[in-house]
């Protein structure tokens, strides 16, 4: 604890340090951003990436950073397939935006800029979402997210720094238990980068970062990282107008679950950049711990060649790299973890020995825009669910080393100014090294638990004039298996999931919209994980208010 107290005392120190911070520079405006359409559900990578679901409200991109912690697997009082559009977005700097659902479910968003000096800006955040009545045959359904958030930019004659803290209180119940389960989260970090350009001159960036995750009477985990980042660029040698980028990233991280796991990574690379082509060449070496063990030297080239003035690039990667697999990123994607892990030796490292990727990107007519893309990864393990033997309404987790294929199609068309319609497709493959026994029951074969074997989403976006906006959205998810005592081998396929929403905003003047959302038309109880059914239709109304 001693340890956890002089952390959080160095960061306030910090913060309190830089609104004191001394500079004559000019003023710098830094303006927020939101998005006015109604959100929507997608979550197809856009680049050759494995594809993650983002269960968590909407998203607005504004000045106030992203609250770090944000759980994929919300029982929605808003769909948990959302999405936010980064085009056509309109300046606002302080915006409100508050409804409430159909099961008495209200969402409330708040963010605040201000320049406290022509040194100094201030950002504020606070979120809320909730539902206060079950459903039909789901009778602890209700839960809670609340978040809050601060963070702070000074401007000194020679750098910047950066300071940001966000603390999240949770509370689910998990299935056939009559008593809440709180969850909580402290994130801070500092970052420090100096004003200069990178051509010609040594650009640096530090940035030291805490996190606290726990279940209330279970498993807890502080976590401490530290980055740094320096660059140089230059013309050393004439090609094709091209210049020369010399890179070095450093990362330290260090977890503790009951254990202490370490990781430090090292990564230099020269990046050569011309008028038709890039070009990354590098390694990355990590070294992780309790025994100082070396985890691995992976390759880190990268390279892309453009044609017809960069409307087709083509591009292809080879690397790899290890990390923590934290209680942080478990509770991220799964809140309904048992409270204490059997086994904390679970908690690993997670290493990808071989990360290959390559694909098409393309631009045509200033109309259609579109990414074909494929992955190719092996990985030693890789995180999956399981229903928990011991704990009824939990999960449980297992590590299975496993070869991943992932092939996406992205397509983007702008039909018109005011109609824009965009369509995403992924296929993902698993081939998996173990097969495990559940309970007593022989598991004959083994499956990516709760992964997706295709991910399909279509949606569309009408601004009829300037005061009606309506958008459309569907997405699809099949090929979804759990593990479970439910059935004679133990393994039970899900329904796909089938998520149809539509939107609609009516802008009344500058700084009033009111909106409507529909989610899930269809009323398809889908199940996330298992057992955890959504809560099917849902409409929701409401304002958005923004303000000097």
């Amino acid at each position: 604890m001693k340890r956890i107290h002089f952390v959080i005392t160095a960061f306030l120190i910090l913060i309190c340090s830089s609104l004191n911070a001394q500079s004559h520079n000019e003023e710098v405006t830094v303006e927020g951003k939101y998005t006015p359409q109604i959100q929507n559900s997608e979550r197809i990578a856009k680049t050759p990436d494995m594809p993650k679901r983002d269960f968590s409200i909407p998203n607005y991109e504004i000045n106030t950073e992203d609250f770090t912690y944000k759980y994929k697997a919300d029982l929605e009082p808003i769909s948990p397939l959302s999405y936010t559009y980064n085009n056509d977005v309109d300046i606002c700097n302080n915006f409100i935006k508050t409804g409430i659902g159909t099961r008495l479910s209200p969402e409330f968003l708040f963010r605040h800029y201000s320049n406290i000096s022509k040194r100094t800006s201030l950002s504020v955040g606070v979120d809320h979402n909730s539902t206060w009545l079950d459903m039909k045959n789901y009778v602890n359904s209700k839960y809670m997210n609340n978040a809050f958030g601060v963070s702070m930019t000074n401007r000194f004659s020679q750098f910047q720094l950066h300071s940001h803290v966000d603390y999240h209180y949770d509370m689910y119940y998990l299935r056939n238990e009559t008593d809440p389960r709180y969850i909580h989260s402290l994130n801070a970090n500092v970052t420090a980068n100096n004003n200069k350009s990178s051509y010609k001159s040594l650009y640096d960036e530090f940035s030291l970062g805490y996190n606290y995750s726990g279940i209330q009477h279970g498993m807890h985990e502080n976590l401490l990282s530290l980055k740094a980042h320096l660059e140089h660029s230059n013309s050393w040698f004439r090609y094709g107008n091209g210049t020369q980028t010399l890179i070095a990233d450093a990362k330290a991280e260090v977890s503790n679950i009951e254990q202490t796991l370490f990781l430090v990574s090292f990564n230099p690379h020269l990046d050569l950049n011309g008028d038709f082509y890039n070009l990354r060449l590098g390694f990355l070496f990590d070294v992780k711990t309790n025994s100082i063990s070396m985890g691995g030297i992976y390759p880190d080239i990268k390279g892309s060649l453009y044609l017809f003035q960069k409307s087709i690039e083509f591009y292809a990667g080879i690397g790899g790299s290890t990390k923590i697999n934290t209680l942080k990123n478990i509770l991220a994607e799964n809140p309904f973890i048992i409270s204490n892990l059997l086994n904390i030796g679970e908690f690993d490292y997670e290493k990808t020995h071989f990360d290959f990727q390559g694909g098409l990107k393309f631009k045509a007519l200033n109309m259609f825009s579109g990414n074909i893309g494929v992955r190719y990864r092996g990985i030693d393990n890789h995180v999956f669910y399981v229903n928990s033997t011991v704990q009824a309404g939990a999960f449980d987790i297992i590590l299975n080393d496993c070869y991943v294929f992932n092939f996406n199609v992205d397509l983007h068309a702008r039909i018109t100014d005011n109609i824009k319609v965009i369509a995403d497709f992924a296929y993902n493959n698993y081939n998996l090294a173990k097969a495990y026994n559940y309970s007593d029951t022989p598991v004959t074969r083994e499956h990516a638990w709760y992964e997706p074997k295709f991910e399909f989403n279509l949606k569309g976006l009408y601004n009829m004039n300037e005061h009606w906006a309506f958008n459309i959205a569907s997405y699809v998810e099949t090929g979804r298996y759990a593990l479970t005592e439910d059935n004679a081998d133990g393994i039970q396929k899900l329904k796909p999931i089938i998520d149809v929403q539509l939107g609609c905003d009516y802008k009344l003047n500058d700084d009033i919209s009111f909106y409507t959302e529909m989610k899930n038309l269809i009323h398809n109880k889908y199940q996330i994980y298992y057992d955890y059914p959504s809560y099917g239709f849902q409409a929701f109304i409401g304002f958005k208010y923004k303000f000097l």
